[in-house]
């Protein structure tokens, strides 16, 4: 409704366009000047009319298209615009042709105020572009943030991970002393028996072997657990060795890597076989496995060879497990939780800092008197506190994972809280890209037709007011470069729309079209230059009309198709 007003208040604006004041005198008897001031007298009563109906109609179902309206009214009455045209009005009956024209100029100024006026959607469009970019800006940052502490959590959970395998391994490495220290006893004990008749107390040293190979089978079995999360830190470690060789590479000359820079994995790496912990424990099961098989056969002598290959196995495994928690130490080096500490501490500042803009920007952010809300906002206030409860675990040489995946859980929640903040202001601002297109269009339509009008009838009378020399009139001249300039005009409107478009992206569609009629628009002006206003110059504004209809149009299908849901 407002963007036909609008369209309403530019024929109005052209309307009153005053000729030249030589134009007036030669051209206009003063019946036809009179008559054309009272219709637009008429137009502009009739139009205040119906803002002052449709800002009543608005107040309840569009608030902000009420208060563009109440605003156009108050500048009317301030500027008296409807006295002064009954007054530019009177000057022309009495034929006071250059005060008419003086006066009628600057209502043409001051109703060109008030279009703009009402033409503010293109604010609008600004505010809302400015406010995707002031988000999508905040979005980035959260979205950094987040990575930041994602990394640091990563890390966090890898030193605990280390810590957890060096505390299993010790535990392991217990185990197997313990059990060497029995496997020696019995050794022992075994290689006292000596004679036939001390052969038969082979038999508890048989069940107590027997107890040392179960034992040791199930020491072989837990080994391989803890050899499959030993293989797992070193394919993890290996990653991220990997990764930060491509971080650097590409933050030094800005290429991503290639991948065949990598160092292809073993496929037999982080298996574990025969020679490892759990191989080494499993041989020493099976030695333990004969040795008792010989002291139940009350061969105390042959189980001696089978003992100490079960001692030698155990001491393999012992030294393989001290080599593993090496690996495991020099691993956690790697991760000093003092470094780790002061990383947090650096994300928590840098997520602070980032609260407090959010709130600084709500500040700046009025909306008719109250300050708007930040998306995201409290989730990023939440998650400073976690990282600084983080930053201090850490100093304690505690790990703080936890911690750090409840900030970074924050961080992504108010990450997608202003993505999903972006996406409602993108669709918004689709649909007043439409809307304000169609409003800017429509009025470019009226003025086109007014200025194709002009035109047909100027070029009617030029062969009638040629000079003695066949040249044009200065007048004429004059009028046919104002109506150039009216032209310009438009071409102005259709490069602002087409600006616009790139600006939005989502009415792309549209560009090309908009793209030649700024251009088409342009030629006209280069023609009218040359004072052209004949058939060629009138065909074009025709085709000028034919394609702002056509967009007109198709603008109007895409606003009812959206808002029938399609």
């Amino acid at each position: 409704m407002i963007g036909r007003l609008i369209a309403a208040f530019a024929a109005l604006l052209f309307a009153c366009a005053p000729p030249q004041a030589s134009c007036l005198r030669a051209q206009d008897p003063p019946i036809a000047a009179v008559g054309k001031q009272d219709l637009a007298r008429a137009k502009f009563q009739e139009l205040t009319e119906r803002m002052q109906k449709l800002m009543g109609v608005l107040q309840g179902t569009e608030p902000e298209g009420s208060k563009i309206l109440s605003l156009g009214l108050r500048f009317a009455q301030e500027k008296k615009l409807q006295s002064r045209l009954d007054a530019a009005g009177n000057l022309l009956q009495q034929e006071r042709w250059d005060e008419a024209l003086v006066g009628m100029n600057e209502v043409k100024a001051d109703l060109g105020k008030l279009l703009e006026l009402l033409q503010n959607r293109d604010a609008d469009l600004r505010k809302l572009l400015e406010e995707i970019e002031r988000l999508a800006g905040l979005r980035d940052r959260v979205e950094a943030l987040a990575k930041e502490q994602g990394q640091e959590k990563d890390d966090s959970a890898r030193a605990e991970a280390l810590k957890d395998h060096l505390a299993d391994i010790e535990a392991k490495k217990a185990a197997i002393d313990a059990l060497l220290a029995e496997q020696k006893q019995v050794r022992e004990q075994t290689n006292q028996l000596g004679t036939q008749a001390a052969a038969e107390a082979a038999k508890p040293l048989a069940d107590k072997e027997g107890k040392l190979q179960e034992d040791t089978e199930k020491l072989a079995k837990a080994l391989e657990a803890t050899e499959r999360k030993d293989a797992e830190l070193k394919k993890d470690g290996e990653a991220r060795e990997a990764k930060a060789a491509r971080d650097a590479k590409e933050g030094k000359d800005g290429k991503p890597s290639d991948p065949k820079d990598s160092k292809p994995s073993d496929p037999k790496e982080g298996k574990p076989s025969e020679g490892q912990c759990s191989g080494s424990a499993q041989k020493a099961s099976q030695s333990m496995s004969e040795a008792q098989k010989q002291l139940g056969d009350k061969k105390p002598e042959s189980s001696l060879k089978d003992q100490d290959h079960a001692i030698e196995a155990l001491k393999q495994a012992q030294q393989e497990l001290e080599k593993m928690a090496d690996e495991a130490k020099r691993e956690l080096l790697k991760l000093p939780f003092e470094q780790q500490a002061k990383k947090q501490e650096q994300t928590q500042h840098a997520t602070d800092t980032l609260a407090k803009d959010m709130e600084k920007s709500d500040a700046q952010q009025d909306e008719n008197g109250e300050p708007k809300q930040t998306p995201g906002k409290k989730r990023v206030q939440q998650a400073v506190p976690k990282q600084k409860a983080a930053a201090g675990q850490l100093k304690e040489y505690k790990p703080a994972k936890q911690k750090q995946q409840d900030a970074k859980e924050d961080l992504e929640a108010a990450q997608k809280e202003l993505e999903e903040a972006i996406a409602q202001l993108r669709q918004q601002l689709q649909d007043e890209v439409l809307r304000a297109l169609e409003e800017r269009f429509t009025a470019m339509l009226a003025r086109q037709r007014e200025l194709s009008a002009q035109t047909k009838t100027l070029h009617g009378t030029r062969n009638n007011v040629l000079t003695s020399s066949g040249d044009l009139p200065a007048a004429l001249v004059a009028r046919i470069g104002e109506l150039a300039t009216g032209e310009d005009e438009l071409r102005g409107e259709a490069s602002d729309a087409h600006k616009l478009i790139e600006e939005d992206g989502t009415t792309a569609t549209f560009g090309p079209i908009t793209e030649q009629l700024r251009d088409d628009l342009a030629a006209l002006v280069a023609r009218m230059r040359t004072h052209e206003t004949g058939e060629p110059v009138q065909s074009a504004q025709r085709e000028i009309e034919d394609m702002l209809t056509m967009l007109i149009n198709a603008l109007r299908k895409t606003i009812e198709m959206k808002e029938g849901g399609h």
